[in-house]
């Protein structure tokens, strides 16, 4: 809220709320579901004794309050608290959770929380379209991410939020993720033309998951599967089209195998292995090279959220592990480090991308930021009454995300607001910022930390001349 009681938010498209639930709002204009509510809506709510009446969207799970708190929440000197951009406006998307037939088709259970691609997408058109309308700089926090896809250039999405990031006005900023220590990549040594080599994965107690192999055009490589008793599939043939559903007799598992021969995004080879009813154990990925020339693959187990702590590669790798769509080159891509002892952090998901392309650009700090959480202690005495509000902290890739999306604002403030750099977009803020860098104790660019630790005031430095 401002000093004067009335929201700080400019609009909320809730794709969660349907017509059945719709009580108020409407449907935003362009769009075909969900509720918007405007900042007028939002004024009405906070002044009634049922205000959940007028504006039903909530957060149920505080990742989003809390990632908006510590980009650009209010300085409140009682709590010794403030955003990185107290006073910027806030547009909020909440996304709908995939449909179960999106979840069942990647194995994902119906207990975790996911998203679909494409509403992240119409979300993002929508924030787009409200700025244009507000005449006024758009910063895309994205504290979401992925290891479904390439990373190289982030997918879909990833191409999406480049074409939106290179408006001028515009900067998207992305989650690196929390994926290096999680043993969820394997990149292969130097296969032979001819020879094979066998990926050995440790099974917990999963549902399912996905696996996907991609591998460098024009080489094709064909995979089979041997499972913890020792039963081996056979091998399955590179091809076009090529699916196989292979089942076990002593297993009760049951891995369906896609063959992309020319995937999406970079026309690679992206063989998609799907796990059902998944038996504890090791079980091994037997892969060859029928190709004229050596080379060389990369496979991907889903993020953390998606899998229990006990399946993973045995011989993983911790690099380029960073999460699309932050491999798209033309985004912000921000991993975190320890600022409270200037150190890495194990979990931070590391680059390259897949063909060695710099990523992360930089890091930010991503350990106990202390930031508001969703709800309140208990019911306020007095409306617009901050006292009750809860604050806590949190760590990882999006917190990290929210300290560089609020100095993205602010330098966004200097550039387009102020008239210093009115062709400000994504690329220059992304170069702004590793100008500034500070060094974090190693050479740079660097898979860890990419340029640096962000610096704000040494991005103004540095354009003045460092003396």
């Amino acid at each position: 809220m401002d000093a004067d009681g009335t929201s700080r938010i400019y609009s909320i498209w809730d794709q969660t709320i349907t017509p059945q639930n719709m009580k108020s709002g409407k449907i935003p204009d362009g769009f075909w579901f969900g509720a918007e509510y405007l900042r007028s809506d939002i004024d009405e709510a906070l002044m009634s004794d049922n205000p959940k009446n007028i504006v039903p969207s909530v957060d149920l799970n505080g990742h989003g309050t809390f990632l908006a708190g510590v980009a650009c929440g209010n300085k409140i000197d009682e709590r010794n608290f403030s955003g990185v951009a107290p006073l910027a406006d806030i547009c909020v998307v909440k996304c709908r959770e995939a449909k179960k037939s999106l979840k069942e088709y990647f194995r994902i259970g119906n207990d975790k929380t996911a998203y679909a691609e494409q509403d992240i997408m119409l979300g993002i058109k929508y924030l787009w379209q409200k700025a244009v309308k507000a005449g006024k700089p758009l910063i895309i926090c994205f504290g979401i991410g992925t290891n479904i896809g390439g990373h190289e250039r982030g997918g879909c999405l990833g191409e999406y939020l480049e074409s939106i990031g290179r408006y001028s006005g515009v900067c998207a900023v992305t989650a690196c993720g929390n994926e290096a220590n999680v043993g969820h990549h394997y990149r292969s040594g130097l296969l032979r033309s001819g020879d094979d080599v066998e990926v050995e994965l440790i099974t917990g107690n999963d549902a399912g998951f996905t696996i996907e192999l991609w591998a460098d055009s024009p080489n094709l490589y064909a995979i089979g599967i041997i499972s913890p008793s020792g039963e081996y599939s056979g091998k399955t043939i590179a091809k076009i089209g090529e699916q196989r559903k292979i089942s076990f007799i002593l297993e009760k598992t049951i891995i369906d195998i896609d063959y992309l021969i020319t995937a999406y995004e970079s026309g690679d080879e992206c063989v998609r292995l799907r796990f059902s009813s998944v038996e504890p154990g090791t079980w091994k990925i037997r892969v060859f090279n029928d190709n004229r020339g050596d080379g060389y693959f990369d496979m991907w187990l889903p993020i953390r959220n998606f899998i229990s702590n006990d399946t993973f590669f045995f011989e993983s790798d911790p690099d380029v592990t960073i999460c699309n769509p932050a491999n798209n080159i033309a985004l912000l891509s921000n991993a975190y480090y320890n600022s409270y002892t200037t150190s890495a952090v194990a979990d931070s998901s590391r680059g390259y991308t897949r063909s060695g392309y710099v990523k992360p650009d930089i890091c930010s700090p991503g350990i106990d930021i202390f930031g508001p959480m969703a709800g309140i202690i208990s019911d306020r005495k007095e409306k617009n009454d901050i006292s009750q509000a809860r604050y806590g902290y949190m760590s990882g890739s999006s917190a990290a995300t929210a300290i560089t999306a609020g100095a993205a604002a602010l330098l966004m403030e200097w550039g387009i607001v102020r008239g210093n750099d009115i062709t400000m977009d994504t690329v220059s803020i992304q170069k702004y910022l590793i100008r500034g860098s500070i060094n974090t104790g190693v050479d740079v660019p660097n898979r860890i930390c990419g340029f640096g630790g962000i610096d704000l005031y040494g991005v103004f430095q540095a354009m003045r001349g460092r003396v």
